[in-house]
């Protein structure tokens, strides 16, 4: 019940500098119309009954144009924004493929202990107070840093994760280099969140994942709930089974 969408608000400051970024598609040419016409009503002679009323109604036509492409500019800036390295796209009927897999941590990097993977990525997380994950992955990226992948088994605290052997799978990732791509169906499916006063996204919808490893792009359907967040240069991604409240608590005790 505490689950509110992004106001329109929200969803403006977050995605107005995505505008440049947007391809549009090529304008067609109206110079050979516009030239014909003119030749036409000079060699007949014809004038407007009213020029100025003409003139006007051309205007007019200008600006509920110059209007229309404005607002499709910002629709299509909203159709998209970022936390972190974690981009997040709104995709009309965008459903997980049945044949899409789980997030499978072997499918993304080679486990190695705590201490090695922190000196190989190049950082080291803070991790949520309770059990110690399970098992840690490196995601190698080819965009810069790697990223760090922990997972727990099933437990009481961590009930297990739709379709996997894990409980909760936390990734890591340094910088803002945009690695990650999430796709939802619409903004209602995101849901703002505060982590210790740092803003996040709640997703708790099933929804595609895809992540650029220096494998290529792997996709993955997620059905768990997801909590995404920044703090200090690192972004933080929780998928779990646990609800809202819970899955805050979880995260507001990564020190």
């Amino acid at each position: 019940m505490g689950d509110r969408p992004m106001t329109n608000e929200q969803v403006a400051t977050a995605l107005t500098a995505l505008g440049p970024e947007l391809a549009y598609p090529p304008t067609p040419s109206l110079r050979n119309a516009v030239l014909a016409r003119l030749e036409t009503e000079r060699a007949s002679g014809a004038r407007p009954v009213l020029p100025r009323r003409a003139l006007w109604s051309r205007r007019r036509v200008l600006v509920l144009a110059t209007i229309g492409l404005l607002a499709l500019l910002a629709l299509a800036a909203a159709a998209r924004f970022a936390i972190g390295s974690i981009e997040i796209r709104v995709q009309p009927e965008a459903t997980p493929s049945a044949s899409l897999p789980p997030v499978e941590p072997d499918a993304l990097g080679t486990p190695v202990s705590a201490e090695e993977a922190s000196a190989l990525a190049g950082f080291e997380p803070s991790l949520p107070s309770g059990p110690a994950p399970d098992v840690v992955y490196v995601v190698d990226s080819p965009f810069g840093d790697p990223a760090l992948l922990f997972a727990w088994r099933p437990s009481a605290t961590y009930p297990a994760l739709p379709g996997t052997e894990w409980g909760q799978v936390l990734m890591t990732f340094q910088g803002d280099d945009e690695t990650v791509v999430k796709t939802v169906q619409a903004f209602e499916d995101v849901h703002p969140a505060s982590v210790n006063g740092a803003p996040g996204a709640w997703i708790p919808v099933p929804h595609t994942l895809e992540i650029e490893t220096d494998r290529g792009t792997e996709t993955f359907a997620v059905r768990g709930n997801v909590l995404i967040w920044e703090v200090d240069g690192i972004t933080y991604r929780l998928e779990t089974s646990l609800d809202r409240a819970s899955a805050l608590e979880v995260a507001r005790s990564i020190t």
